[in-house]
């Protein structure tokens, strides 16, 4: 398992598996903004401060070379990120990152 202190290593570190274990996008009928990928390392990165998603949507529009980093341009809405919250633990595949994710 490896474990940071550094945001910016645990946000790229969460987007490399996110793109291993979720699909590309949550759905072929919503916009395709943001994929899943990014958007569950935007979750992982609010985790790791603990904040709600209206914190989190500003710590992330206020860290464009993280954003950059995942291929984002600009950060996501705390709405989409509520909204990906909630399909992120739909896919079903969460025990299987948790897995991945400290073995």
């Amino acid at each position: 398992m490896e474990t940071s202190q550094s945001p910016r290593r645990v946000l790229i570190a969460a987007y490399r598996l996110g793109l291993r274990l979720l699909p590309q996008y949550s759905s072929d009928v919503v916009r395709h903004d943001f994929t899943l990928p990014q958007l569950f390392a935007c979750l992982v990165l609010r985790q790791f401060y603990g904040l709600s998603y209206r914190r989190a949507e500003k710590l992330l529009a206020d860290s464009p070379e993280w954003l950059a980093e995942i291929g984002l341009a600009a950060a996501p809405d705390h709405n989409t990120l509520w909204r990906a919250f909630n399909s992120v633990l739909k896919t079903g595949r969460v025990n299987r990152m948790i897995d991945v994710g400290s073995g």
